[in-house]
């Protein structure tokens, strides 16, 4: 019995009980018995018998009140049996699980559909035993659906040699956490339920999916449980952060932290420093008086427009120089977002180490039923949740204003519910050429007014603008953890495809109390330093270990200068001069017949196509190459994060599911490839199509992503300029464009076509640049790591009834 999640369990006990079958009954509470489900039998309810029979007797078997030899023969066979394998050496023990794991794969095309590698045993392995924290395998290489569900698996079994490095140098761990990035949870989760709620028949463990089942009072750890058992806890880097704001989770937690292991993955974004801090607030409602809701909105119409501080309209406010400070803020805020990886999109904007600073306002922009209408941060739009870390409220204000000012659409909704509220005096002074009964009454939306009334934007987007602005709450206390909290705290182990990570002491660093010079968290024996100015031959060497088996990467770098006049006309303006440029290149403009397409991916890294929607890339592909180049548009719905194909056609938009890939298959063959195009945005690292970009290549011995075009633009971070080239599974068979601004004289022939990576000038510059930001000691985040020491110090967690940022 394969499982993804404690609701399918559910629902297939339910399914047991409608067709009586009572085997199946008993095999599914048994698994869910494991998770995070607090099982109660009564018998009776007053003086009424609610069941009895058959179904009684198997109830009580499952809670362990009643023992059956018969049953336990029959159900013992559904279970891994891996218990008997305790005194084996750690390799051999991975080798026996190995084995196992074909037990849980679908057998393809006469074979099994995952087969875990010599070399990721090899580097499971390594995880255990390595003397560093951290470790690095190279994108594609099944770190989630291969070496977290085996890892899980070696921590419940009771394998000496295992436990022994598990330890990491302290106590016995009897408690395993999982973090994982926002956007990979739901798969992370899926896995470990796949592949750990089947080991050993009758061991008493628990697999919870959520970390905040430590509010619950049955959940326990350590001595406090009515009997001790594993258990292991699958959730994001935030939600541990936010878990570890609950005092009552705190108090379960810190005494029994040494025998809690930490496992995180994609340990990169763990330790961003740009992502390091997590704020929780607690609001109550503000009480701004009108005269400070028509301050805010000058200064952010004034930053937006351009136009100068003017001192005369602050004159009676008591703190006039704050508001001439907050002038100056947002102007440099509005010539940031300038930079496309520093944009905004229709409901995110970007926060850097630059602006993110402790603010001594008390606005909170986590505002409940009105977070949808609040600018939220642009790169963490898989990981915003309530108690964002981003908590630099007076840019979060004035992006609220820049998106209103530029996609009004998006308020449609709250102008129809607010607009019998505009007063007589307001339509006379703001809006005198509309009709003020059509305006309060009418059932135009937002946008179709702006649209018709252009003069009247700047009054309506100052209506609404008062009417967000009071709805905000006021930040009565606030607690921040960040993850050098977690590092300083809990023995931990991780891994990740980028490699390049800040240094940080570790638990098992100052449990012992030690003084000497801090080890690298990570192997940096590949890093290649500007100051090293090494040979061509030795640096293709470091960097070919960085590559691992993405070793024949042809990539050509193209200038992306032109997207500085072209982003003035328009998104789609842009992306048609890519289309332009590619096709030259590829020697495809003239062509008479159907228009083919030299590349069927776009992986927008900086975040280019910020305000434009799917349907508009649907029209431009229409537009300029009819309708019989591509036949679907891949994408990720906006709105729940959902693997979708757009026909191009019929413009109906479906579910990109293993159903789908299978229909597509059947219609296309071998020319899938040429009839989808595949549009990923900065976001969207993981998708659907990520395993069948696997399966095709398997099939028709040719890759699904034929050519990537990678716009990085003003990106100067090598690791994610990887990261997107990585969205192809298949890198060795790919080609990509890798469009860069700002590229040094000489660096880049013009037209000098596909060549190894490794043997470019360009990524000798950016690799080494790359290397260089994560010099031993640590320097970008010194701050949090003064704030995590002080917290350690306190014995707590959290810093607390202060906002801090990176």
């Amino acid at each position: 019995l394969l499982v993804s999640s404690r609701q399918q369990l559910i629902n297939l006990l339910d399914y047991a009980i409608y067709i009586r079958n009572l085997g199946f009954f008993i095999l599914v509470l048994l698994f869910l018995r494991r998770t995070s489900m607090n099982l109660e039998f009564h018998e009776r309810k007053d003086k009424v018998v609610q069941i009895t029979g058959p179904w009684k007797e198997a109830i009580l078997y499952v809670m362990g009140h009643t023992t059956d030899s018969h049953y336990d023969t029959i159900f013992e066979k559904q279970f891994v049996d891996i218990k008997q394998h305790n005194n084996l050496s750690l390799r051999d023990f991975i080798e026996v699980l190995s084995d196992n794991f074909t037990r849980y794969q679908r057998h393809v095309d006469g074979e099994y559909q995952i087969i875990p590698r010599e070399k990721q045993k090899r580097f499971l392995e390594r995880i255990i035993c390595g003397d560093e924290c951290f470790h690095f395998s190279e994108v594609g290489s099944g770190k989630t659906k291969v070496i977290m569900p085996l890892l899980c698996q070696i921590f419940l079994s009771s394998n000496k040699e295992a436990h022994k490095h598990l330890a990491r140098g302290g106590k016995k761990k009897d408690t395993l956490v999982i973090l994982v990035p926002e956007h990979l949870l739901p798969d992370a989760r899926a896995q470990v339920f796949r592949h750990c709620l089947n080991i050993n028949y009758r061991q008493d463990y628990r697999v919870h999916d959520d970390i905040l089942a430590l509010l619950h009072d049955n959940v326990k750890l350590g001595d406090s449980q009515r009997r001790s058992m594993k258990q292991i806890f699958v959730t994001s880097f935030n939600q541990f952060k936010k878990a570890l704001t609950y005092d009552k989770i705190c108090k379960k937690i810190r005494p029994h932290r040494e025998h809690i292991l930490i496992v995180a993955d994609e340990v990169d974004d763990f330790l961003d420093r740009d992502k390091l801090v997590f704020n929780i607030c607690s609001n109550k409602a503000n009480s701004f008086d009108r005269d400070t809701l028509k301050y805010f909105h000058e200064i952010s119409h004034a930053a937006y427009h351009g136009r100068e501080y003017q001192p005369n309209y602050f004159q009676s406010s008591p703190n006039p120089s704050y508001w001439k400070e907050l002038h100056s803020k947002c102007v440099a805020i509005r010539a940031e977002i300038q930079d496309a990886s520093k944009s905004l999109n229709k409901s995110f904007g970007i926060f850097n180490e630059q602006t993110l600073r402790h603010c001594a306002t008390s606005i909170s922009h986590d505002i409940e039923g009105y977070k949808a209408l609040i600018a939220r941060p642009y790169e963490s739009v898989n990981r915003a949740m309530p108690g964002s870390y981003y908590s630099d409220v007076e840019r979060t204000i004035f992006l609220t204003f820049v998106i209103l000012s530029e996609d009004v659409a998006k308020y449609d909704e709250l102008f129809q519910g607010e607009r019998k509220f505009i007063t007589f005096e307001y339509w006379k002074e703001y809006m005198a050429e509309l009709d003020y009964d059509e305006l309060v009454y009418g059932h135009d939306r937002l946008s179709e007014i702006a649209e018709k009334h252009p003069n009247t934007l700047s009054g309506l987007t100052r209506f609404l603008y008062i009417i967000i602005l009071k709805r905000m709450e006021v930040r009565d206390r606030s607690k921040s953890v960040n993850s050098v909290d977690i590092i300083f705290n809990f023995d931990c182990i991780g891994f990740t495809g980028t490699p390049f990570l800040d240094n940080y002491p570790t638990s098992d660093y100052i449990r012992n109390q030690r003084e000497d010079d801090i080890p690298p968290c990570i192997d940096r024996s590949f890093y290649a330093y500007t100051s090293e100015n090494l040979p061509t031959e030795e640096f293709e060497e470091r960097f070919s270990r960085f590559q691992g088996q993405n070793s024949n990467v042809q990539v050509e770098y193209v200038s992306s200068d032109f997207m500085q006049e072209s982003l003035k006309l328009g998104e789609m303006d842009t992306l048609e001069a890519i289309f332009e440029r590619e096709e030259t290149k590829s020697n495809l403009a003239a062509e008479e017949s159907i228009k083919t397409s030299p590349f069927n991916v776009i992986v927008d890294l900086c975040g280019i196509f910020k305000l434009s929607n799917i349907n508009d890339v649907r029209s431009l592909i229409l537009k300029h190459f009819g309708p019989d180049c591509f036949h679907y548009i891949y994408h990720i719905d906006q709105t729940n994060g959902s693997d979708r194909m757009l026909c191009i056609k019929t413009n109906n938009d479906v579910t990109f599911d293993e159903e789908f890939y299978k229909f597509l298959c059947r219609s296309y063959g071998t020319k899938l490839r040429e009839k989808v195009f595949f549009f990923i945005d900065n976001r969207n690292f993981i998708g659907k199509d990520v395993p069948f970009q696997l399966v095709y290549q398997k099939h028709y011995k040719l890759p699904l992503f034929v050519k990537s075009v990678v716009i990085a633009h003003d990106v100067e971070d090598f690791s994610k300029i990887w990261q997107a080239m990585g969205r192809s599974r298949t890198m060795n068979e790919t080609t990509f464009s890798i469009y860069k601004n700002n590229i040094p004289a000489g660096l880049v022939e013009e037209n000098c076509g596909l060549g190894d990576i490794k043997e470019q000038p360009l990524t000798k510059l950016l690799y080494t640049r790359n290397c260089d930001c994560k010099m031993a000691g640590n320097l970008s985040s010194i701050y949090q790591t003064l704030i995590a020491l002080y917290n350690l110090s306190q014995r707590s967690f959290y810093y607390s009834d202060e906002i801090v940022n990176t």
